[in-house]
Parts: C-alpha cells; sequence; structure tokens
C-alpha cells in the first residue's frame, strides 16, 4: 500500500483510467489487469530499531474493473465465483479452496479467496467494491464538474453544447445511454502464495510399485497438465549412446517447434536405474517420460510413460500419443504436433548412416 491508501497496481489503473476510457468511447463496464513484482510492508512481531518497518516482495496479478453502480454488486458476485471456479479447475482437493466475506480497518467489505494449508487457512486472493470513491479521490478537480454535469443530464433543455463542454472534461463512463460515475471493483491475488497451494495440493505419496516394501512410498508432484512446466522427458535405455542421443535429439527439436517443454534427460552422464529416472520425473511432475531403446533403432518402438496412471506402452515413434492421453496432456494436441513424423524421419535417416559406417 502508497501513502494515500491505493496498492500500487490500483493506483496505475486508476492513473491511467482517463486514457482507456477514451479508446473504449467510455463505454461501461471494461477492465485493467496486470501482473508484476509488488514491494509490501511485512507485518512481523519482532521489533525492528528506530520503528524501521520490513519490506518484503510478492509477484501479484491485479484487475480492476470499471462498471456502473447499478451493476457493481452483480459483477463482484460473477468474479468471485468466476476466480473461485479458476483456483478450483486445476487442483487435485478443489474442496481446499473457499471463499469469505471479509472487511477491512475502514470498514469496507468485500471477498477472500482462502487455500487450507497444513498450518491454517491463508489468503491467495482479495476482492473489493470500492464504489466511486477512488475515482473522485483520484481526480478532484473535475467533482465539482460532476455533480454540474449531473444535474443538466436531468434537464434536457439545456443547451446541448454546455453538457459537451463539461462531459469531455470529466471522467464519467456510459452505461447504456446514461453517463455515470464508474464504481470500481479491485481483485488482487498473490502469485506467490497462489504457486504454493498448487504445491501442497498436487504433492502426494503413494505406493511404491517398484518395490514390494510398504513403508517406501513414491512422491509425485501431480500437478495439472496446463501447469506442469515441462510436459514431456527424453530418455534413453540399453543400446549404442550415440545413436541413441541422436534419435533424441531429433524429438527433442520436434516437440520444442510445437511449443511443448522438453526435459532432455537423455543428456545426463550420469548412469541411473528406471526405477530411479521415473522417480525423479514423478517429483518434477512431468507427464509423460519417452524412452528410447536400441529397439527403437530397429522397428521404431518407444516407451511411453505416464505419471499419473503409472502405466507403460510401447509405440511406434511415428503415432506419438493416443486419443486416451490427450486428455492428460491437451498441449501436445493444441500444439499441432499430431504425430511424430520429423522425429521417425530422422532415425530413418540414422539408421541409414549407421548402414554406410
Amino acid at each position: 500500500m502508497l501513502g494515500n491508501g491505493y496498492s500500487l497496481p490500483l493506483l496505475g489503473a486508476l492513473q491511467h483510467y482517463v486514457n482507456y476510457l477514451d479508446l473504449i468511447n467510455k463505454r461501461l463496464p471494461f477492465g485493467l489487469a496486470q501482473i508484476g513484482v509488488c514491494f509490501h510492508p511485512v507485518s512481523d512481531t519482532k521489533q525492528t530499531p528506530d520503528g524501521v518497518k520490513r519490506i518484503g516482495e510478492k509477484t501479484e496479478a491485479s484487475l480492476v474493473w470499471f462498471t456502473s453502480a447499478r451493476t457493481a454488486s452483480q459483477w463482484l458476485d460473477f468474479w468471485l465465483r468466476h476466480r473461485l471456479l479458476w483456483w478450483r479447475k486445476f487442483a487435485v482437493s478443489p474442496s481446499n479452496f473457499s471463499s469469505s466475506d471479509c472487511q477491512d480497518e475502514a470498514g469496507q467489505k468485500g471477498n477472500k479467496l482462502y487455500y487450507n494449508f497444513p498450518w491454517g487457512k491463508e489468503p491467495i486472493e482479495t476482492l473489493w467494491n470500492l464504489g466511486d470513491h477512488e475515482l473522485l479521490h483520484m481526480y478532484p478537480e473535475n467533482v465539482a464538474q460532476l455533480h454540474i454535469l449531473t444535474y443538466w443530464l436531468q434537464h434536457p433543455l439545456m443547451i446541448l453544447a454546455q453538457i459537451n463542454y463539461y462531459y469531455e472534461g470529466c471522467q464519467m463512463g456510459r452505461d447504456g445511454r446514461k453517463n455515470v460515475v464508474p464504481s470500481v471493483l479491485s481483485i488482487n491475488g498473490d502469485l506467490d502464495r497462489g504457486m504454493l497451494a498448487y504445491l501442497y495440493d498436487s504433492f502426494q505419496l503413494t505406493e511404491n510399485s517398484f518395490t514390494r516394501r510398504k513403508d517406501l512410498h513414491r512422491k509425485v508432484l501431480k500437478l495439472h497438465p496446463c501447469l506442469a512446466p515441462i510436459k514431456v522427458a527424453l530418455d534413453v535405455g540399453r543400446g549404442p549412446t550415440v545413436e541413441l542421443r541422436q534419435v533424441c535429439q531429433g524429438l527433442f527439436n520436434e516437440l520444442l517447434e510445437n511449443g511443448i517443454s522438453v526435459w532432455p534427460g537423455y543428456l545426463e552422464t550420469v548412469p541411473s536405474s528406471l526405477e530411479q529416472l521415473y522417480s525423479k520425473y514423478d517429483e518434477m511432475s512431468i507427464l509423460f517420460t519417452v524412452l528410447i531403446t536400441e529397439a527403437t533403432l530397429e522397428n521404431g518402438l518407444i516407451h511411453l510413460r505416464s505419471r499419473d496412471t503409472t502405466m507403460k506402452e510401447m509405440m511406434h515413434i511415428s503415432k506419438g500419443p493416443q486419443p486416451s492421453q490427450e486428455d492428460c496432456i491437451p498441449g501436445l494436441r493444441s500444439a499441432g504436433c499430431t504425430n511424430w513424423q520429423h522425429g521417425m524421419s530422422i532415425l530413418q535417416l540414422r539408421k541409414e548412416e549407421l548402414k554406410h559406417s
């Protein structure tokens, strides 16, 4: 919060309000969205010398929504439902996300979205209906003009030129045919705490299929496919290392060209067992592991293993994921990677090179 009580994103949106109002021909509603690093005072039980306040840093997403007072409550309800559904959409346990009414020190009422961490609930997003006070406070020189214009608009016999003169000089928007001072809705999300919420939500301990010991569990980070930073891991099994890595490099380039994030596990020089590889990729929340082996060089078959089901299957390198995997990894199809023909052509090229070597 700044000295005047504004948060930095809200202050920026109010300062640019007039420019964007002209851009959209003064029609309501509209919103200004921002995302970036913000600084804020840190509440701490420890006393600091000379009364110095500690300053923290966080990544914040902000939406400032300008609407008429007539529809402000409905829009606040809409954004509250929309944001709560958004957080729950990507969660393993949606019920850990909840909402409740809140009130600040000045008596301003709003809503907060919470995540139920192991140590208790913490807010991840706040929504406030600030009314028209913020705009009138930001533009005090226009308060008198706004009152005069409101009076004149109720008297159609006034000279149209006079009305236009005051209308152009103040910050009013259009609600249908009416000219109104917008109400301001402020929606702020703490992305750092939100990401922490998803990490806690997605972390799971499941039975380890690699061992019969019941006291050993498999650690899995089951981030939603849309949130998982890496979709596919490429690694090599038994076989000629140089040739296998060449095939992996071809698939790696193909996937990257189609906008699919890939982990180049085949570049690792320290040997690992399949159990260690799968465990590492599960903890990294990688959706699929593709294993290139000597059989790939001989007949084009690859091993595909799913993070969520732990099922392993063999398929031809030219086919790629089947429709059963599309729900788990929608990014493959949406990115246009309908097959891995490029990888197959590289494989054929490598085989031709081996024949002539």
